[in-house]
């Protein structure tokens, strides 16, 4: 019976016996002690020989006696094994092993996951790369051979995908072919190696395990500044920095003595869970929360382990507890942190961070300061006896200006109101103008107003909130509209006259103290007076003229609002304007405070001490000797304003005294009645060994990569197997134990996670825990560089590829979906890191956000067209694009992305303005560099686009599709010019519309080819 049913000689409990108890057995008779039927325990091997009221469940070497053995085998619903309620039912083949196991002995052994790895000795398999002997005794037990050698075109085209995430160039792909030096693979991957394009494809996959985002996708899912991290990621990888360093900078390098500002900004790796800003929300709750993500993101990234099943009661397949799951945890709770973050809608506080400041911006910092304590120097040496003789004289002028009337604000109702770029200005009874219509990128509001005789010195401009903006703000444009100028023109009998404000007197920003008015007028068209629209509130910019205007019945005043900046379609929705006028009687006061004015009005051997000071103080404030000094610091102080918000910010985690951590029964965060524990790994790893001190972070990364610990090491091999060979030596990336598959190369993952951990040879520049060499080693091997092509054979005998006689054949991610066709368009900027930059959306995709409302405004030029790397990742509302490609939203650590195949996918790539803008680019290209004649320029592009040149039947079909195309477009110009305005890239082709149309239709065609987003 055994040998028909394909049973081993020798059974073993981790290959054989483990997944058919864990499948069918293991959640009534496993870890759960909440949860476990019978008082009868499977998983181990003390709880299988127990005597359970006169009944074992084995016996070792004793079918007869075995309960297992009677109730597998039973017909008796009540008794049979699984139940039939369980919707289990075990094969004959699955009731043979097990009852062979028992006549065996009933052998256990620890979860092979679980026992650390020791380097096998390397078969003798006439390889000299140790992975391909180990391959080649497996197709042997499974009588395959390996495939031939990819060509190289398809090799060079593999490589710079893997280790780059972009396409060689046509002149790469043709040197390589050329390249008669028998090491020329081995030299294309050293440089390839040493790109900076390297560190941006290794970031990808681990931003998806770190959960990394810009925004913090709970409730109002507003933006949060963590992009440093990505930067430090791109740079560890770039200087391939060691991954046990990797580990300990990222988890605590807030703890690290002398901690620089890489090591702090690394730490931010724990900040990058979800926040809320949700109001009335159980601060308790969102913290236990943040907890129990860095457990379940930790315990999958280094582990492969599912801990996080443990938060509400024991693993039901592994050995986790629930202590473990919370004792894990607390290795987190010396973290500055607050559950909820109510202030972070309106001010980004989320917590502790550090700047970032370019060396230029310290400069500039060191010397504003410098400026603003030398000038309030000045400043505070004019004593008050100085400016006493000054001040009597100012206080007759205010008495006597109390008697007849005041300086006083006459709001004005503008006669006309026009916009230099076409939105359309609404003036409104009240002297409200409205803007609306279209929205240019940059505009002058012009206002014409008739204010009558009389003199003014100064100008108001309130901007309000709006209702027809979103979230009822007061601006619209990112997170900030700059006013970058204000003119005013005046024109009476004669000549119009024109003045540019200058001030005389500090202004006011109304409740905004972040841009003072000062900064308005700076000379620097980039900067200005700055409105955040992300603050549900009204500002006031009070200008005051430096000389008085003098009006008349007949004058006409223009003000020339005046915005350009960097920000895309940015505006004012409501504002209105008013005048500082003289000499209209009010016979209330002199326009000051009534505070002072009452001091003032007395005689000074009335006063007391308390009311002088509090008018020498207000003196200063006012003084004529004191005002330019105090223009001087406010113009300092916004200069100051100003560059502190171009300044970056990271999330970083600082050390606090540790809370306590408690059991929380079934989970229940208002449950506080559980056992106190303290900070540890699970109870049947090696613990970790402090002398009496709390186990901080620190040594939990210590632990992490220590030699002894069986899975980091594992784990990361198999996802970057994954990422070489499209699958893991264990299918479930994410999942090392009980549930997880079994690895198809048991000897293969120990032997890498050992060179991982310490490389045999020691080659120059290679050291522990090297990523580079590791990769090196796996790319190098002839595994590796297989052709993808299958066969009859292979198909039926292994069609999933699991045993390696072939390449794989995967589609690229969704990052690398839209870099591939910058690359070939001729579009791709190339900066590495930097802030998340905004690529094209649909208008409206992001309606749903509130708290407050917002409009998805695109960056412009150079940003339009980095990699898809640095896109804005926002977690309610991933890039449609991304999201159609199976990017996650990152709300959790994602150890491997799915990838589906679907018409929405075609349909981005035929359709996406940022792809139809690549084709036409493309198309450019095709028409310059292509060479002469259709024929030869579609060869050129299908060469470039994916390294070969195409069949005569593909040529063929292109070259029908491109004259169908030109017949339609030059019947059709206006859609010709249609296709050619897309994007913001200029036309710089000569080639006449139709023509290049028609070539775009061309690169549209190609770009969408499923070959070309795919990797062979």
């Amino acid at each position: 019976m055994a040998s028909e049913l394909g049973l081993p000689e020798k059974i073993a409990f981790n290959r054989d016996v483990r997944p058919i108890l864990a499948e069918n057995c293991f959640k009534c008779h496993g870890p759960d002690s909440s949860h476990r039927e019978g008082k009868r325990r499977l998983d181990t091997r003390d709880g299988a020989l127990a005597d359970n009221e006169g009944v074992k469940a084995i016996v070792p070497g004793k079918l007869d006696a075995s309960d297992v053995h009677e109730r597998i085998h039973s017909t008796d619903k009540d008794e049979q094994m699984p139940p039939p309620k369980s919707g289990k039912k075990l094969t004959e083949r699955q009731r043979a092993v097990l009852d062979k196991w028992i006549e065996q002995g009933g052998e256990y052994q620890p979860h092979w996951s679980y026992i650390a790895p020791v380097r096998p000795v390397v078969p003798d398999a006439g390889a000299q790369n140790a992975i391909d002997a180990f391959i080649r005794v497996q197709l042997a037990r499974e009588g395959l051979t390996p495939s031939p050698e990819a060509d190289r075109r398809t090799l060079i085209r593999r490589l710079c995908f893997d280790l780059q995430g972009l396409p060689p160039t046509v002149e790469e792909v043709r040197a390589f072919v050329a390249d008669a030096d028998p090491r020329a693979y081995e030299h294309l991957v050293d440089r390839l190696l040493a790109s900076p394009r390297y560190a941006e494809r290794m970031a990808v996959p681990w931003l998806d395990l770190a959960r990394y985002a810009d925004t913090i996708g709970i409730h109002s899912d507003n933006p949060v500044s963590v992009w440093p991290y990505r930067d430090y990621v791109l740079h560890a990888f770039a200087t391939n920095l060691p991954f046990d360093q990797f580990t300990r900078e990222q988890l605590a390098g807030d703890l690290i003595p002398f901690a620089t500002t890489g090591q702090l900004v690394a730490s931010g790796f724990n900040r990058l869970l979800r926040i809320s800003t949700e109001g009335r929300a159980q601060e308790q709750t969102y913290l236990l929360r943040n907890a129990a993500d860095r457990v379940r993101t930790v315990s999958t990234l280094w582990l492969g382990a599912t801990l996080g099943c443990a938060e509400c009661h024991d693993h039901k397949f592994d050995p986790y507890l629930t202590q473990d799951f919370y004792r894990f945890s607390a290795f987190f709770a010396d973290l500055s942190e607050r559950g909820i973050y109510e202030d972070g809608i309106d001010k980004g506080d989320f917590g502790p961070c550090i700047e970032l400041p370019s060396s230029a911006q310290k400069a500039q910092r060191e010397r504003l300061d410098a400026a603003f304590a030398e000038a309030a120097q000045v400043a505070l040496a004019t004593t008050d006896e100085q400016l006493a003789e000054a001040r009597a004289t100012w206080e007759e002028s205010v008495r006597a200006l109390d008697r007849t009337g005041r300086l006083h604000w006459i709001a004005q109702t503008p006669v006309d109101a026009t916009s230099a770029n076409g939105a359309t200005l609404k003036v409104h009874k009240d002297g409200v103008v409205t803007a609306g219509g279209r929205n240019p990128d940059s505009d002058v509001y012009s206002v014409t107003l008739r204010p009558g005789a009389g003199r003014f010195t100064g100008l108001r401009l309130e901007v309000l909130r709006d209702e027809n903006l979103p979230g009822n703000l007061v601006a619209r444009g990112g997170s900030t509209f700059v006013l970058t100028g204000v003119e005013v023109d005046t024109a009476t009998n004669g000549p119009a006259r024109r003045v540019k404000l200058s001030l005389a007197t500090p202004g006011t920003l109304g409740r905004s103290d972040r841009f003072p008015a000062m900064a308005a007028i700076n000379g620097d068209s980039g900067t200005g007076w700055g409105v955040e629209s992300g603050e549900p509130r009204d500002y006031e910019l009070a200008l005051r003229f430096a000389e008085a205007l003098v009006t008349t019945p007949n004058t006409v005043l223009t003000v020339r609002l005046r915005h350009e900046s960097k920000m895309r379609q940015a505006t004012l929705g409501r504002f209105r304007l008013a005048l500082h006028i003289l000499d209209r009687p009010r016979p209330d006061a002199a326009g000051l405070p009534e505070n002072i004015l009452a001091i003032i009005r007395l005689d000074s051997a009335a006063r007391t001490a308390e009311q002088e000071h509090t008018l020498a103080e207000f003196y200063r404030r006012v003084s004529p000797e004191l005002v330019p000094f105090y223009i001087r610091l406010a113009q300092l102080d916004g200069q100051r304003s100003l560059l502190d918000a171009e300044i970056a910010t990271a999330q970083i985690s600082e050390p606090l005294e540790s809370r306590e951590v408690r059991v929380r029964r079934r989970g229940n965060p208002l449950d506080d009645r559980g056992e106190i524990v303290r900070a540890g790994v699970p109870h049947f790893f090696r613990q970790i060994v402090t002398g009496g001190d709390r186990a901080n972070r620190l040594d939990l990364a210590d632990w992490l990569t220590a030699p002894d610990n069986p899975l980091t090491a594992r784990v990361f091999v198999n996802r970057l197997w994954r990422q070489f060979f499209g699958t893991g030596l264990v299918r479930t990336v994410e999942d090392f134990g009980t549930q997880g598959e079994l690895p198809t190369h048991p000897e293969l993952l120990d032997w890498l996670a050992c060179e991982f951990m310490q490389p045999g040879g020691l080659e120059k520049d290679t050291h522990p825990w090297d990523i580079k060499h590791l990769i090196r080693t796996i790319v190098t091997s002839a595994t590796y560089r297989q052709s993808s092509s299958s066969t009859a054979v292979l198909d039926a005998r292994d069609p999933d590829n699991r045993w390696l006689a072939r390449q794989s054949r995967f589609r690229l991610d969704a990052e690398f979906v839209r870099d591939n066709a910058l690359a070939i368009s001729g579009l791709l900027v190339e900066q590495i890191g930097g802030p998340s930059v905004h690529p094209y959306q649909p208008a409206g995709y992001w309606a749903q956000l509130s708290f407050p409302k917002r409009e998805y405004t695109a960056s412009r030029g150079r940003d339009l067209y980095r990699r898809g790397l640095y896109t804005h990742w926002q977690r309610s509302a991933l890039h449609p694009s991304l999201l159609a490609f199976d990017a996650p939203g990152r709300d959790e650590c994602t150890p491997s992305r799915t990838r589906s195949s679907t018409p929405m996918q075609a349909l981005v790539l035929l359709n996406d303005p940022i792809h139809v803008e690549a084709a036409r680019k493309f198309a450019e290209r095709i028409a310059t560099e292509g060479g002469a004649g259709i024929e030869t320029q579609i060869c050129w592009a299908w060469e470039c686009a994916l390294a070969r040149p195409p069949e005569s039947s593909e040529l063929g079909s292109l070259c029908q599709l491109h004259a169908r195309e030109l017949e339609r477009f030059r019947r059709e110009p206006a859609a010709a010019a249609e296709l050619l305005a897309v994007g913001e890239s200029p036309v710089l082709s000569e080639t006449p519309p139709a023509e290049q149309a028609a070539l775009t239709s061309v690169a549209r065609a190609i770009l969408n080819l499923h070959e070309t987003i795919t990797r062979e």
